[in-house]
């Protein structure tokens, strides 16, 4: 069950969102797999500190987050936030479940790339719960910041 403060937001601001329940995902690219969405509509959250103050970088399942893109794009020294301060900051969500919703008041930075889907799924508080959001609806509503080459694509194999 998603947090009643992230349903509450989700109704507000994403009327037609859609919320699925689904087996335990980890990561991203697990909540892909259970999702049978392809990565790249996949938003993963990453939790960072941009000059000591949180903000959350989104980028596809597949994709790392470049943090020397964030520099480039802020200005700001750049480091991933801890565990500890996620627990802290974005409770009463799970660890590495936080929704890239503005609800937490932190600036959302999203790799531009990801801007081009219809819509992207993305956890909703909780390790067995999803939402599906209108891309363009989503990025409006929550204010996010485009950043060309936020997300990493890996390194094929030689």
């Amino acid at each position: 069950m998603i947090p009643t403060v992230v349903e509450s937001h989700l109704r507000q601001h994403h009327p037609r969102f859609e919320l699925h329940h689904h087996s335990i995902a980890q990561t991203a690219q697990e909540l892909a797999a259970v999702e049978h969405a392809a990565g790249r509509r996949v938003a993963k959250p990453v939790v960072v500190k941009l000059d000591g103050e949180f903000a959350i970088a989104v980028v596809a399942a597949t994709d790392r987050v470049s943090l020397s893109a964030i520099e480039e794009a802020t200005g700001a020294k750049v480091e991933l936030a801890s565990e500890l301060e996620l627990a802290e900051r974005f409770a009463p969500c799970e660890i590495g479940a936080e929704p890239p919703l503005a609800m937490f008041g932190v600036p959302i930075l999203v790799d531009d790339r990801l801007l081009h889907e219809p819509t992207l799924v993305m956890p909703a508080g909780t390790h067995e719960d999803a939402i599906v959001l209108d891309t363009h609806e989503w990025a409006s509503c929550e204010r996010v910041q485009p950043i060309a080459n936020l997300g990493l694509r890996p390194s094929p194999l030689v």
